[in-house]
């Protein structure tokens, strides 16, 4: 039966027409690309050539180019990127595998416009750790150097070895293949934040990802016409002749290309808001088709009307098959990897949760495009905090993440949930490049980040906060912003909201800091008199963290009352002569404050009602009843 609706979904979506024309100066366009493909899906190896179009915007006449040459992190456990971790990536083994299990990456040849063969002075640099066993970056001496407003033409012949999938670029079973971070791509020469021009090139090490320029890629596929072909961009023409296929995609202003290969997919298309939506997905998951174009368009329609339009025709899903999974979990320039299991309910929505936040990577990673390997959370943090609003907004901000059982959790919830059961005392912080992170790096750099936003959010406003976000967004699209640039333009709009706290103070203790966020109300006292009563409570600030917060006090008439505290650490003693005694008190009554580790110890009833205890225990007892019914026959 699932099987007739999936191919009842199938034929009731509209046909794709990804326009291949859309437009082209958005970016400064410094690195292009045209690509061709020849693979070899049997030897699991890509044949391939590229010319590189360079321009040097620098002031500085450039004597090197350097490239990323990330296959080589797959070409033994000696890489920066494995040496480690271990033997383990994602849980599985890595290190006892064959030689033909192993990937690689070779420039054969690069010429230059004088058909000089520049790559016979090539050598490989380790400019992060030293590993001369490291061959993830490699740079290039030039013949004729690049005067500054130059542009340089280089023709490269290059091999790519695909490695049996360890972290996303790879092969699995069925003659599927990931292709990412897979041709020799040209590093950035920009300002440091000291304002000096030189080669931003780090090796490819754990908790680095992206960080290259924008350009037109034009990418040829040459491939056994049984396979399936997707990839970043527009699919601008297809030939099959004697079982060969030749595909050709086009993409402008993009800072990667990326393209994925299997024998069973299901092509799913579809159009929102006139952006072109094409899910790639084996067979036995085709009952997520369906969830996966409603989360991407939850997506769309939300980032268009919050943040700004997609800049972008077309948006790619890749669904590996369980075999490939560990090529899930990723974005790349319009096409993310997304991941399911048979049997996720609808009640649970990671799958939607993860699609979304891998959408949303268009807008930071893609678009902004700021440098992930130095400044993560300017791409993760900035990615979940618009993944728990579009879940939370979309489906409930009690239920977004999973309503099953009577039990349920909001995707904010969820997400701050991540930061607030880490060991706080070992944490670094958050504004340091990801090589340099030690401990839970997701918990930090994503779900910190996101509440550190929603911090701000609760503080400002939703408004004041969309508009920060939004000015941003229009301001340093396709330039590669940093921490200052943020800063900047948060203060700049912030300027003129009433607030009570230093935002500068604000970005250096949540960013620069170590320090946690923990209200907790120690006591109620009320003593009655002849007029009333004699009452006070007693709050204090477990960690170091500062921000303004409102108590809330009620009354036994049920009246209540707001109290400012600047929320500083340490105890504060509160005095009242109300004529009703004092019943609760709760800091930070909308949990506007996220960092806050423990909500649980923001309230205090003077007399506590026993009511909510009864009720969990009652559900508790019936679902442990139920089970042990079930199971009885195994007893």
């Amino acid at each position: 039966m699932s099987y007739i609706l999936c191919l009842l979904f199938i034929h009731s979506l509209l046909p794709a027409q990804c326009d291949s024309e859309y437009n082209k100066t958005q970016s400064p366009k410094i690195a292009n690309y045209d690509i061709t493909v020849d693979l070899d899906h049997k030897g699991k190896v890509a044949n391939c050539h590229q010319t590189l179009r360079w321009k040097n915007t620098s002031p500085d006449t450039i004597k090197s180019l350097r490239f990323y040459m990330y296959m080589n992190a797959f070409k033994d456990m000696k890489s920066s990127y494995l040496r480690n971790s271990g033997g383990k990536i994602f849980g599985r083994d890595i290190a006892d595998r064959t030689a033909e299990e192993w990937g690689h990456i070779s420039i054969d040849k690069m010429l230059n416009i004088d058909g000089v063969n520049l790559v016979t002075s090539a050598q490989y640099i380790q400019p992060n750790d030293g590993n001369t066993n490291d061959q993830s970056i490699i740079e290039i001496p030039l013949e004729q150097p690049l005067l500054p407003g130059e542009t340089g033409t280089y023709e490269m012949d290059f091999t790519t070895k695909m490695p049996k999938t360890i972290a996303r670029s790879g092969y699995s079973q069925k003659d599927f293949f990931l292709f990412v971070h897979w041709f020799p791509q040209v590093c950035v020469y920009e300002q440091d934040k000291h304002g000096i021009w030189g080669w931003n090139s780090h090796q490819f090490v754990p908790g680095t990802e992206f960080f290259a320029d924008f350009g037109d890629y034009n990418v040829t596929i040459s491939a056994s016409d049984h396979l399936q072909i997707g990839g970043s961009g527009c699919r601008t023409s297809e030939t099959k002749d004697k079982g060969k296929q030749i595909v050709e995609f086009q993409a402008h202003d993009i800072i990667d290309f990326g393209f994925v290969v299997y024998s069973e997919f299901d092509v799913y298309k579809s159009s929102f808001q006139g952006v072109d939506i094409e899910i790639l997905m084996p067979p036995e998951h085709c009952a997520f088709a369906d969830r996966y174009r409603q989360a991407i368009e939850h997506g769309l329609e939300y980032m268009n009307e919050n943040v700004g339009p997609y800049p972008y025709p077309k948006i790619t899903i890749v669904d590996p098959p369980v075999h490939a999974l560990n090529s899930g979990f990723m974005e790349y320039p319009m096409m993310i990897t997304a991941a399911s299991f048979y049997g996720i309910p609808k009640s649970i929505r990671s799958v939607e949760s993860l699609v979304i936040h891998e959408f949303v990577h268009m807008y930071f990673m893609a678009t902004l495009a700021s440098n992930e390997k130095e400044e993560a959370w300017l791409d993760e943090g900035f990615v979940t905090y618009f993944e728990d609003r579009i879940t939370d907004h979309f489906h409930g901000d009690k239920s977004s993440f999973y309503n099953l059982l009577g039990f349920r959790s909001g995707n904010a919830e969820n997400s701050r949930l991540e930061y607030t059961k880490l060991d706080h005392s070992s944490l670094g912080p958050i504004a340091k490049p990801g090589w340099e992170i030690n401990g839970p790096y997701k918990g930090l750099i994503y779900a910190k980040t996101s509440s550190m936003l929603k911090t701000l959010e609760g503080l400002v406003g939703r408004p004041a906060m969309d508009k920060v976000i939004q000015t941003y967004y229009q301001s340093y699209k396709f330039k590669h912003p940093k921490e200052a640039d943020f800063r900047r333009i948060a203060t700049e709009v912030l300027s003129d909201v009433d607030r009570d706290f230093d935002l500068n103070h604000f970005f250096d203790q949540c960013l620069h800091g170590t320090e946690i966020c923990d209200y907790e109300v120690l006591s109620i006292e009320n003593i009655q008199t002849e007029n009333g009563y004699d009452s006070k409570f007693i709050v204090t600030q477990n960690g170091g963290l500062k921000f303004p917060v409102h108590i809330e006090v009620t009354y036994e008439n049920n009246k209540k009352e707001l109290v400012k505290w600047d929320g500083a650490q340490g105890e504060k003693t509160y005095e009242f002569k109300p004529e009703n005694k004092i019943t609760a008190v709760n800091i930070d009554p909308q949990n506007k404050i996220f960092l806050d580790i423990n909500f649980n110890n923001n309230s205090l009833t003077y007399d506590p009602d026993k009511k909510p205890i009864l009720k969990y225990a009652a559900k508790s007892t019936n679902w442990m009843q139920t089970i042990l019914e079930y199971t009885s026959f195994l007893f």
